[in-house]
């Protein structure tokens, strides 16, 4: 029986607050949708959060709608870590500006006393999308339309909704729902397409399941090229 494949679990995380300074300002709402194997399984975490007597700026609530008195009939986002952190668990975060919800969050943490959460966990998706298009506007909004992703559910900035548009970005920055596979022949040759070859070093970096066949699929494999006319895999083993 062939080995079992190991999924890879990797969490999109999006942060609204109550401004833009990381030391000052407060997390109120938070959203992360869990990916296996760069797919949405369906499950999530979304909260809101009280920000205290912290007020939300004016221009923080003309993005993302939220203002204090909506919040104030929910926790803080200090009191909430643990759950917070048990659904991010030790998988590889996916964020659209590492370098400020990080900062955001590990301020938080810092006050309540936790461990912060180390930059290496994190993959920054925009800059991913800077490498992959300099010079271009790399914002979630341009790169939706670059891919032809629907921004009808972005009204406002919602940690949730702007999660599932950057799951669909991130999906497309590393190859779209196609990505390039590497297969091992079974003469322990490996196959690589000339295309494949001639992919720019950003996408050469990503890393790319292998596929073993099992022995059963390698005996009907052997089985049905006896029956073949001249096939082309018998090529492949000289």
């Amino acid at each position: 029986m062939a080995d079992a494949v190991q999924l890879k679990r990797k969490v999109v995380l999006d942060t609204e607050t109550t401004g833009l300074d990381s030391n000052e300002d407060k997390i109120i709402e938070v959203g992360c949708i869990e990916l296996i194997d760069d797919i949405p399984s369906g499950e999530k975490y979304h909260r809101y959060f009280n920000p205290g007597d912290k007020i939300i700026s004016e221009q923080s609530e003309k993005i993302h709608g939220l203002n204090n008195q909506f919040l104030k009939k929910f926790p803080s986002f200090e009191s909430q870590i643990a759950e917070f952190v048990s659904f991010l668990s030790d998988s590889e975060i996916l964020i659209h500006n590492v370098a400020f919800d990080l900062s955001i969050i590990n301020s938080h943490f810092k006050r309540a006393g936790h461990k912060l959460i180390d930059e290496s966990q994190c993959t920054c998706t925009l800059e991913l999308a800077k490498k992959n298009f300099p010079g271009s506007k790399v914002n979630l909004n341009a790169l939706c339309r670059r891919f032809n992703i629907s921004l009808e559910s972005r009204k406002t900035h919602g940690a949730l909704t702007d999660c599932f548009l950057l799951a669909q970005v991130y999906l497309e920055l590393i190859g779209g729902r196609q990505t390039p596979l590497h297969f091992l022949n079974t003469y322990g040759k490996e196959v690589t397409s000339k295309d494949e070859k001639k992919e720019s070093s950003f996408r050469n970096k990503l890393e790319t399941p292998t596929i073993y066949p099992s022995k059963e699929d390698n005996k009907k494999h052997h089985n049905l090229i006896e029956k073949l006319k001249n096939p082309i895999w018998k090529k492949l083993k000289s």
